[in-house]
Formats: structure tokens, sequence, C-alpha cells
């Protein structure tokens, strides 16, 4: 049951209370504070497992034990009782739970996804039926563990297309380190991708006056290349010729410098991606595409496919994903991914899960071409006095992606 580690002491506590949790992993000194604090509120927990010591030599309480500790228990318990192991790995089964992933709870105490082994691998082969997801591809796992998109591509990722982890030595290092390991598959929110611009936009007005002269000429030719494809138009040959000089002086250097040289997928979800920054890396000759997901359907459910990209769309259903748009215009899902419901909540489950259908609360449509659309939550659409329906935040969305509004 992972927990966001900037959660205020109020919300971990009720997750650890709520899931019924009797050990608790913490990172650091500054983690087992805020347990410690919460004591008479976890009358369930039986241990407390820290793993970083440091400033924590004169704490003496019998709840807590080191995870080094924990591990020479371990080794003493298989040297007396070697089959241990074995016996209860062989035990596991497939519908057993794997996770349970504590949703946001903006509006109320968060709800326990319950997700099992058999949901996370369906859901991460679904997505490599599509993607070339090879045995030892890098991945930077620098987002929580708490959120189901981690878990997606960061375990069940790992653990059945065999991708390759890597841990991000600090917060501050992420930059560096996504250089030092130039990953095959990126995966970030909108705010990341912006930032990246932001970064990009400052080194060239820093840059020599040639660098900034090619970026200014040779980008928007990229980009134009990039929509063509996108929108299926040809490309011309003058057009492809300047598009190959840009990858020789600008593209490639700059994808070598973020990190994204080696980058086969690179993925956004989770809120809009202004079409200028998507454009941005498109052009850039970046695979970025927009995935579309809940936790309660075990992280993604839809995706766009190479060579079908569309601006404003989050793609089509995973293979053995069905999705329909009700009466009243909510997306609802129906897979082998869905979850198994709601840890302690039978109301919620009822309310979320009918008749082996998944409504997400999102309010949707598909283009002429089979694209999934998002526009808003459902409980946001709203209706004008001769009955047509608008979203707000879609009209936002277009209105925030202006040029022409700061």
């Amino acid at each position: 049951v992972p927990v966001y580690q900037d959660a205020i002491a109020k919300e971990v506590q009720y997750v650890i209370d709520h899931s019924d949790a009797k050990f608790v992993l913490a990172e650091d000194k500054e983690q087992v504070d805020k347990l410690l604090e919460l004591r008479h509120g976890l009358p369930k927990v039986q241990k407390i497992i820290y793993d970083d010591p440091k400033g924590m030599r004169h704490y003496r309480d019998p709840i807590l034990i080191s995870l080094e500790e924990l591990e020479a228990r371990g080794r003493e318990l298989d040297r007396a009782e070697p089959g241990r192991f074995d016996e209860m790995v062989g035990a596991g089964r497939a519908q057993d739970i794997a996770v349970i992933s504590y949703t946001s709870g903006t509006t109320g105490f968060p709800k326990g996804a319950v997700l099992t082994h058999a949901q996370l691998t369906e859901a991460i082969r679904s997505a490599m039926a599509i993607e070339t997801y090879k045995p030892g591809d890098q991945i930077l796992a620098y987002l929580p563990p708490a959120w189901v998109g981690d878990t997606f591509w960061s375990l069940a990722g790992a653990l059945i297309a065999g991708l390759t982890v890597n841990c991000p030595e600090r917060p501050e290092t992420v930059q560096e380190n996504l250089r030092e390991i130039g990953p095959h598959l990126l995966v970030a929110p909108p705010r990341i991708w912006e930032n990246l611009v932001s970064l990009v936009q400052v080194k060239v007005e820093d840059a020599s006056r040639v660098k900034h002269w090619l970026f200014r000429k040779l980008m928007p030719i990229g980009q134009e290349v990039a929509r063509r494809r996108m929108e299926h138009e040809p490309v011309p040959f003058g057009l492809r010729l300047l598009a190959w000089l840009g990858e020789f002086f600008v593209f490639g250097p700059l994808r070598d410098h973020l990190g994204l040289r080696r980058t086969r997928y690179a993925y956004t979800g989770g809120a809009a991606l202004g079409p200028e920054v998507f454009l941005f890396f498109r052009g850039l000759g970046v695979n970025l595409k927009q995935v579309y997901g809940q936790t309660e359907i075990s992280g993604v459910s839809c995706v766009q496919r190479d060579g079908d990209v569309k601006l404003g769309t989050v793609g089509r259903p995973f293979p053995g994903t069905e999705v329909k748009i009700t009466e009243s215009g909510e997306i609802i899902s129906r897979s082998p991914c869905v979850f198994s419901g709601y840890y302690k909540n039978p109301e919620a489950t009822v309310d979320t899960l009918r008749d082996g259908w998944l409504y997400s609360g999102d309010a949707g449509f598909f283009d002429p071409d089979g694209h999934l659309v998002v526009i808003d939550r459902a409980k946001d659409v709203t209706a004008l006095a001769d009955g047509t329906k608008f979203a707000p935040q879609f009209i936002e969305n277009k209105l925030k992606f202006s040029p022409y509004i700061q």
C-alpha cells in the first residue's frame, strides 16, 4: 500500500489504518517521526521498519526495526527453514491482491482501489501488444510509487516486460540522471514536459548567435513536418531536406542534451498537454504520445498508436478493452484489468463498478476516426438554456493554450 511521501499526517494515518497494515516501511527519520506522532491512531501497526538510520542513534522505541536488521533476521530464518520461501511463493495465486492504491480523495477520504496480480499483468501485456518493450529497456522511476502509473511501468513493466528500473539519486538530480541513463521509455505528466520546453528556451536564449539562429529557423520546420505526418499529409521533398538538416544541427543534439536520444516511447497523461508543447517534442523527433486511464483500470487503458497520433485525443483502447460513452456522455470501460473494488467500501464499489463496467466519472466522445477525446469530469459538464451540453474544462483548455491569452 504505497503512500505519497509528502502526504500530511492525517492522510498517512487514514491510509495505514484503513488498509489494516501491520508493518510500515519508512525511508528516514522524517517519516519515522511522522509515524511515531501518529501511533495513537495506528493500533494495528506492529513494526515500523526504517531504511536510513541517520539521526536515529538514540531512538529506542521497541516498535522500530532497521531494514538491515530485518534482512539479517530473514537470512537467519532462511538457514533454519530453507524451503519456506519457495513454499510461500508457490502458494501465491494470480487473483491475490498485489496493490491497494489509494485515490487522491479530493472530495473526502481517499478510496483504496484493490488491484490483483492478474489485473496488473494483463494491463502491461495489453500495452505490450501495441508497443515493443524489450527486456533490458531502461526506464527512470522518478514519479511517486503511490501513483498507479509508476506501478504500471516500474513494477508490472519490470516484472513482465523485463524493463530495467533506474531510481534517481535525489529529486533535485532527476534531470541529470535522465541524461546519464538515456531511457528507452519515459513517462511524465504535462508539467514535466512544459518545464523541459522552458528549459530549452532558456538555454537557447543563452546560446551563441549561430545556435540561436539555427534553432529559430529549423524548429518550426520540424514542427510542420510532425504536424503533416500526424494529419497524414504529404511532406514535400524540400521540407524533408530541411528537416534532415534540422535533425543534424538541432533536433538530435537537443534530444541528446535532454536525455531523450534513445527514447522510443514517451508518454504524457493525467491532464491536457498544450498542443504547442506536444508539437515541440514531436518536432524534435520524440515519439510523445497521450495515454488515458484510471487507478481503477490498473493504470492505463488507452494510448495513441505509432503513426496514428492526433492532437487533442488520447488514442484508442488497449486490445481486450471495451470503451463506450453512455447517454449522459460518461466514459465507461470493461476489461480484465478493471479493479476488484474499493477496499472496505462496498457503497463506492457499487457506484463505480456496474455490470462489469467501470464508470470513470469522465465525460468524452469518440471522434470520426475512433479516437477517444476526454473533455472534463462528467459532474462538471453542464447545459445551456437550449439543452446544449458543454464542458468548462474543454473551453478553458482551448483558452489556456491560446498564444493570445496571457
